[in-house]
């Protein structure tokens, strides 16, 4: 995929990563984030902008991590070893952000994400948008790069600055080292390319096995223990009835039985995927919620999986990934499955 077609995609998709950074929430183009990392081990220069935590090595190139609570002047907490980065494809350079929590990925309608009420460090902010009574703030990222090119950031005392946030204690700098060495492992030799030929991907558990789809394909997530499914007699077992979403209707797939001829078993972690068709609208039963991934298209092979039926062998294809197998749904397959659909 070339950067013009993600360019589209953004446009046509909508879909955001949502983020605690703080007390506040934040929305960030999905497939402006080439990945999500649990926070390593960062240098510091001495003189470096009171916004940047730390740098960073990443593939091939040394990108600056920032805090946004430091541009946008709120309160700022010690970040720990559950602090998340953001990597960020710009428009001309990479960078990481800081973040406390990941807290979902959904498709937002940009036509309800309202102007915001005040200028926030003058045009950072996009919109807000407005989720179950919460206020979320839609980051402008164009914006936040061009400020970032031209913004003369006079130096401060280290009291000020966003590396004074970064773990010490021995323990954490221990843990943080060996992510960074293992990110460096994973990134040895891999030639940097941006995000050409590059799809982002969720992960999800269904079963004993783990799933993906490109993100491009998700509408929403909605928790199963929310949702009422209505069922509908006279429909493969697979079909778990249809859940009404905003006056629309979903048909909702039991992947383990449509995969596996075994029900899911549902818990409180239990989630429905909505799948974003121009033409159908379904969603899939997922266990749990994982991670995002970028997956090369070259990097996927036809599945051999002995346990994935004949019949199925079309709508899945394969990837490893540190030893680990991943199942990657072919959506347009599925979609043009007509049993999955009630009529």
């Amino acid at each position: 995929m070339n950067e013009v077609a993600i360019a589209e995609n953004i446009q046509e998709n909508d879909i955001f990563i949502f983020v605690k950074i703080g007390n506040s929430s934040y929305a960030f183009p999905a497939l402006n984030v080439l990945e999500i990392i649990k926070l390593v081990e960062l240098e510091y220069p001495e003189k470096m902008p009171s916004y940047i935590a730390g740098i960073l090595e990443y593939k091939g190139k040394v990108i600056h991590i920032i805090d946004l609570r430091t541009i946008l002047k709120i309160e700022a907490t010690d970040y720990d070893v559950n602090t998340h980065i953001l990597i960020i494809q710009g428009k001309d350079s990479i960078y990481g952000i800081i973040c406390d929590e990941i807290s979902d990925i959904k498709k937002i309608d940009t036509k309800i994400i309202a102007p915001p009420p005040f200028a926030l460090g003058s045009s950072f902010t996009k919109g807000i948008y407005l989720n179950k009574g919460h206020n979320i703030t839609v980051i402008n990222l164009d914006s936040l790069e061009n400020w970032m090119k031209s913004t003369s950031d006079e130096e401060t005392a280290f009291s000020e600055k966003a590396a004074r946030l970064l773990p010490r204690d021995i323990s954490s700098k221990e843990i943080l080292h060996q992510r960074k060495l293992q990110l460096l492992e994973k990134t040895d030799n891999i030639p940097y390319t941006g995000m050409q030929n590059k799809d982002v991907y969720i992960s999800f558990l269904v079963g004993g096995s783990t799933y993906c789809l490109e993100i491009v394909h998700v509408g929403g997530f909605y928790k199963y223990s929310e949702t009422k499914i209505i069922k509908i007699p006279c429909t493969p077992s697979f079909v778990a009835g249809l859940i009404s979403i905003k006056g629309d209707y979903l048909t909702v797939i039991d992947l383990k039985r449509y995969f596996d001829n075994e029900p899911s078993d549902i818990t409180d972690k239990s989630t429905i995927i909505a799948i974003q068709s121009k033409d159908f609208k379904i969603g899939f039963i997922a266990d749990e919620i994982s991670d995002t991934l970028n997956i090369q298209s070259t990097a996927l092979y036809s599945g051999k999986n002995k346990n994935i039926k004949a019949d199925n062998k079309n709508e899945i294809v394969e990837y490893v990934k540190d030893n680990k197998l991943y199942l990657v749904l072919n959506v347009t397959e599925i979609l043009n499955n007509e049993k999955i659909y009630v009529g």
